[in-house]
């Protein structure tokens, strides 16, 4: 089996998440180096992994010839890390959002088929064991057809967003937005539309309620991690297992499964490398993804235009809450002032404007070089 070499940009939580699974991953890929703008924290990462250490992108490219680039950098430096990397012919998977504007996502986009480079989104949820059997279950048509839903999301909306569109299996057409502040705490409702007739009501609440979504249908529902089906005069609820084994001593995610009569099944494709639970499963299935898109030619499993989707919807709910509830139809044609706003921040924030030429960008995001250490 081949395996690629591949190096994480970033060093923090994100990344911490992705270097417990890289590892397990051993048959297909080779870590081999990281890559921070704090030196000190790039030094103890490679400590760590006895592996090289860096501050500055092209000389981990140059030293290490990694395949794949994990980039697991706050999203305004998305764009920065993925036009280098793809210059030099490597392969990008990207944590979430794909950017912060759409402008950004598809200069990232366009770049990678510039370059010939494939470009994947990180997007673990809709990866998630439960998620996977969930859209089984839309399929087997247990709910019937799917009438409306519900999203509270508090930690990156765009998840949610991610959750929704693959259960609804359509495409967004129209969006409402409103928003405001309330005790210093921002808090925004929209109302999206599908083209299948399907309607969102989504809401980041200004209380912590988790991270929750529903759809109805005319048969029955899911509501959160349980399955209900209608029945005269009431209604029969089943919950969604997440089932573990052990293989060498280790518990891995098995299969997720619902019992209903027959029970429906969704079996772990990747338990062979020891994955432990539904986000480790979700991190394997994202590398897996974009080892596939090399070495077997296929399309990545998401895509850079689904991550891009995701962000579209997200960012009309804010433009119409901006113009004060205007409809906004999608997909988006032109930039929105949200977008506008976000790349004056950015100016602010940088001194420079996003549409610079990578040069100027990569200074602000990487302005040190070389190798910082080596633990061979």
């Amino acid at each position: 089996m081949r395996k690629l070499k591949i190096a994480v940009v970033g060093t923090g939580g994100r990344a911490r998440a992705h270097l417990n699974t890289i590892p397990k991953l051993k048959s297909i890929y080779q870590l081999v180096g990281v890559c921070d703008i704090d030196r000190e924290r790039a030094a103890e990462t490679a400590q760590q992994l006895s592996i090289s250490g860096y501050t500055d992108i092209e000389t981990l490219v140059e030293e290490e010839s990694p395949d794949v680039i994990l980039i697991t950098v706050p999203p305004d430096g998305h764009h920065v890390v993925t036009e280098i990397a793809a210059s030099r012919g490597v392969h990008v998977i990207t944590e979430t959002p794909i950017s912060t504007t759409l402008p950004c996502a598809d200069r990232m986009i366009d770049a990678a088929a510039r370059y010939g480079v494939n470009l994947e989104v990180a997007e673990n949820v809709w990866r998630w064991p439960h998620e996977r059997l969930k859209r089984k279950i839309v399929d087997a048509g247990l709910i019937g057809e799917i009438t409306h839903a519900h999203l509270w999301y508090t930690s990156g909306s765009y998840h949610g967003i991610n959750a929704i569109r693959t259960l609804v299996g359509s495409e967004a057409v129209r969006v409402v937005g409103h928003a405001k502040q309330i005790g210093g705490t921002s808090w925004e409702v929209g109302v999206v539309e599908f083209e299948n007739g399907v309607s969102l009501v989504y809401e980041l609440p200004t209380r912590r309620r988790g991270n929750y979504w529903e759809i109805d249908g005319t048969e029955g529902a899911i509501v959160g991690n349980e399955l209900v089906l209608y029945q005269k005069g009431g209604a029969e609820s089943y919950p969604i297992h997440t089932v573990t084994t052990e293989i060498d001593g280790v518990a891995v995610v098995d299969h997720a499964r619902v019992d209903t009569d027959p029970p429906v099944i969704w079996e772990n494709p990747l338990k062979a490398f020891g994955l432990a639970d539904s986000d480790d499963v979700a991190r394997g299935a994202e590398l897996h993804s974009i080892y596939r898109a090399i070495v077997e030619g296929v399309e990545p499993e998401y895509g850079a235009v689904n991550g891009r989707t995701d962000q579209e919807i997200l960012i009309a709910i804010r433009e119409s809450a901006r113009s004060g509830g205007k409809p906004i139809d999608l997909p988006l044609t032109e930039i929105t002032g949200h977008e506008e706003d976000l790349h004056r921040e950015y100016r602010e924030r940088y001194g420079v404007h996003p549409f610079d030429v990578i040069e100027k960008q990569k200074n602000i995001m990487f302005p040190q070089r070389g190798v910082v250490w080596a633990a061979r």
